[in-house]
């Protein structure tokens, strides 16, 4: 029998990745590296010292120290601890990988992070030149210091011009959905991002009225909105961008799903913490997605119940009393007599804009 709290605290996940020829280098309080379980062209992998776990967003693999032997040795749980007591083993032959996600996730590559973080630059400069803008957000209950925190911006005409002044690929900028041809496919909407490392990694487009989808999303990979920014061991999982910037400004460890789907790729990005309070919309898609995530995440999932006539996160930000009301119910769903003590706020860990 291999004591496993044991192993976990006698091998650092970063130093065993490590070893395993992985290059990592600092982003904040996590390490980023390219990943030794797939053809990692781009830095996918994340290491998070603080939980001693990992999360691959190219293959989407992740889990603790014993889970990455497991996976790079392709041996069993025990022959992992084994391995990692300095025991060596035999084995009858190598263990099938995982099979991969259900849909192939397909990460930025160095140049299309660099056409978006040129545009996103770009839509921070318009939005605080736009009054419609400043004033739905405002209308929505989103500051102003959490707009400059979280990077927001405006969709602004003259994209093309200032991709080509910077000698970026326009191509590139079709291909991933910021262009139209030469027009800003963006235009007119509040732009939320998200980052991978330093770098701006996706973004969405909120519209301002009733023309078009009412998000917008790039044609990379869609994240679960600001999650590689929590590194403590607890995450509040909202429905909705708006949701997340009303958490992040409360200063909570938040992360959004684009949407009330859950993914299979989702849940694995969610094993790392060892409690995700669930606060999806309330209506019937937002409870169909709560129930899937207790069923899928066990224990560690904490249903958190709105007051009643609050539709979602964001609308209860908007009541005078809303974030004294949200503490009470993160409350009421944490088991026994627990407290809540947030030992990481997402919101410092997000970039700085240049």
């Amino acid at each position: 029998m291999h004591d496993v709290q044991a192993l976990r605290r006698a091998n650092p996940i970063a130093a065993v990745i490590a070893d395993a020829g992985v290059e990592l280098r600092r982003a904040g309080t996590r390490l980023i590296g390219r990943c030794p379980l797939h053809g990692d062209g781009e830095p996918s992998l994340v290491v998070y010292p603080q939980t001693q776990s990992y999360f691959c967003f190219g293959c989407q693999a992740g889990g603790d120290v014993i889970d990455f032997v497991s996976r790079q040795r392709q041996v069993g749980f025990k022959e992992a601890a084994a391995l990692l007591n300095g025991i060596e083993v035999t084995t009858s032959g190598p263990r099938p990988c995982p099979p991969p996600a259900e849909t192939p996730v397909r990460l930025v590559t160095a140049n299309e992070s660099r056409v978006i973080d040129a545009a996103l630059g770009l839509f921070q400069k318009a939005l605080w030149r736009s009054r419609p803008a400043l004033t739905y957000l405002a209308s929505r209950g989103i500051n102003e210091k959490t707009a400059q925190l979280c990077r927001l911006g405006f969709g602004h005409a003259s994209l093309a011009d200032e991709l080509r002044y910077r000698g970026l690929s326009l191509d590139i900028a079709r291909d991933i959905g910021l262009l139209r041809g030469d027009r800003n496919a963006m235009i007119g909407r509040i732009i939320i991002p998200d980052f991978f490392g330093d770098a701006a990694s996706w973004l969405t487009g909120r519209s301002l009225g009733g023309v078009g989808p009412r998000y917008l999303n790039l044609r990379t990979a869609s994240p679960v909105l600001g999650l590689s920014r929590v590194t403590g061991p607890e995450a509040i999982l909202t429905e909705g961008p708006f949701d997340w910037l009303t958490a992040v400004q409360w200063g909570l460890p938040a992360a959004a799903f684009a949407g009330s789907n859950v993914s299979k790729a989702a849940l694995r990005a969610l094993a790392r913490f060892r409690r995700v309070f669930v606060v999806m919309d309330s209506d019937a898609a937002g409870r169909r997605a709560t129930s899937e995530l207790s069923l899928a995440l066990g224990s560690k999932a904490l249903s958190v119940e709105l007051p009643g006539g609050v539709k979602d996160l964001n609308d209860l930000g908007r009541l005078p009393e809303g974030r004294q009301l949200f503490k009470r119910c993160l409350a009421e769903a944490r088991p026994g007599k627990e407290t809540t003590r947030w030992d990481t706020n997402a919101s410092a860990a997000l970039p700085s804009a240049a």
